[in-house]
């Protein structure tokens, strides 16, 4: 039975990044869409909970784990105060966008009961890797061969249609879309990194860091971009290669010249937020006789160039959030009650479940980083001081991509990263026996 669960496991890593996001059923009157991943999640939590039934529900609880179960309880209780007190969240939603975070967390007791050896580790990170080669030669092949793409960035899209990439678009392989990608791709990269000192094979990693790397670059996501190199150099220091910095900042410089998509991105932003250049005005009689204001606002350009992304979270996102945030301070107005976006988890959690639930949230980073910190500080180069660095170095990316983006909420990236922190929380205890 072991052998099989460390097989489902393995099907969980290698299905949920691979798979496109083909909904199965849509839920009526919502754009949630069940799809194969959910059957499978089912299928494996279906087996976790017959095997707690007939231990008795013996679980090796952790502070960890507590956390979990805190924030879940916490998130319940807002879901019901959200329906049927502050009536902010529609029943049906609300409660669906609940059970979706259950079904995300979920994941992490799964690995944590399930991973029983350090010889599984060795498997599991195999899979990840190959794994990771597949998503990116997906992608390269989106972007060269025109590969179908299938996101869920609109409610047309999210039907399951299957597209080509337009021009200028960005890569985003078998994810929903291409900050998923970038997100997801950070994982291989930074275990890559952790594996490269000691592996005796280095050729192979290299080739696979670079693919990955590419597709990272051709998503052409800012936020991820810059997280991910914060975190290679806390993973560099960690692992005791502070002169492989330069390198890893030359691989930097290279990447923004090479990418026009991303350097023209962060011109934008420099350009029309920092007020690095100056935008200069032109008066009525310069554009000739034609009266401006025949021509509608929404058709207007804007007279100072616009981060179109910054502005939405600017002025829309975030301020509706923080809206709901004032309705109910302490249990937030429920999940679903600030839309499909928020890009800002902090500010996401915050409305939802309220103080409540973003403090809770933020026990479990802290407890995850706790148990993680003798590791750091006595790091020795095997495979499972090599895995928990690498996924750790991870969350910490994520923790700086949710500043943007609503990435805990992202299906893919959500069980993808629940499973891989149950599967370090296990391998720590299993080192410190």
């Amino acid at each position: 039975m072991s052998d099989i669960k460390t097989y489902l496991l393995a099907l969980v890593l290698i299905f949920i990044p691979l798979y496109p996001k083909f909904p199965l059923v849509s839920v009526s009157g919502t754009f949630v869409a069940i799809r194969l991943e959910d059957v499978l999640l089912a299928f494996v939590a279906g087996i976790f909970t017959w095997g707690l039934i007939k231990n008795r529900g013996l679980f090796e609880f952790t502070p960890l784990s507590r956390a979990l179960l805190l924030y879940l309880t916490v998130g319940l209780i807002a879901s019901f105060s959200g329906i049927f007190l502050t009536r902010s969240s529609a029943l049906t939603q609300g409660f669906l966008h609940y059970f979706r975070r259950l079904e995300y967390m979920s994941l992490f007791f799964v690995g944590y009961a399930w991973l029983k050896g350090l010889k599984q580790v060795n498997f599991l990170v195999r899979v990840v890797l190959m794994t990771s080669l597949l998503v990116a030669v997906y992608g390269l092949g989106q972007q060269f061969f025109g590969f179908p793409v299938v996101t869920t960035t609109n409610s047309e899209f999210s039907k399951g249609l299957a597209l080509t990439l337009g021009q200028g678009a960005r890569i985003n392989s078998t994810f929903a879309g291409h900050y998923d990608l970038a997100a997801f791709s950070v994982f291989p990269l930074f275990l890559i990194i952790a594996l490269l000192p000691f592996a005796s094979r280095k050729l192979p990693l290299l080739v696979l860091a670079a693919l990955v790397y590419w597709t990272l670059l051709l998503s052409a996501s800012r936020i991820t971009f810059a997280s991910f190199f914060l975190s290679a150099a806390a993973l560099l220091l960690i692992i005791r290669r502070p002169l492989w910095l330069l390198p890893l900042a030359a691989a930097a410089i290279i990447g923004v010249v090479v990418s026009p998509q991303l350097l023209g991105r962060y011109r934008s932003l420099i350009t029309n937020h920092l007020k690095i250049s100056l935008v200069s005005t032109v008066s009525a009689q310069e554009t000739g006789s034609k009266d401006v204001n025949d021509t509608p606002d929404a058709l207007k350009p804007p007279l100072v160039p616009e981060d179109r992304s910054f502005n939405i979270r600017l002025r829309v996102e975030w301020p509706r959030a923080l809206r709901a945030v004032s309705k109910n301070p302490v249990l937030g107005t429920g999940f679903s009650s600030v839309g499909l976006a928020v890009d800002n988890d902090y500010l996401r959690s915050l409305a939802e479940s309220g103080i409540l639930g973003l403090a809770a949230f933020l026990l479990i980073i802290a407890r995850y980083f706790k148990t993680s910190l003798p590791l750091i500080i006595s790091y020795r180069q095997d495979l499972c001081h090599a895995f928990v660095i690498s996924v750790t170095c991870s969350l910490f990316s994520l923790l700086i991509n949710a500043v943007f983006i609503d990435v805990f909420a992202a299906s893919k990236i959500a069980v993808f990263t629940w499973l891989c922190l149950g599967l370090t929380e296990k391998t720590k205890a299993l080192i410190r026996q």
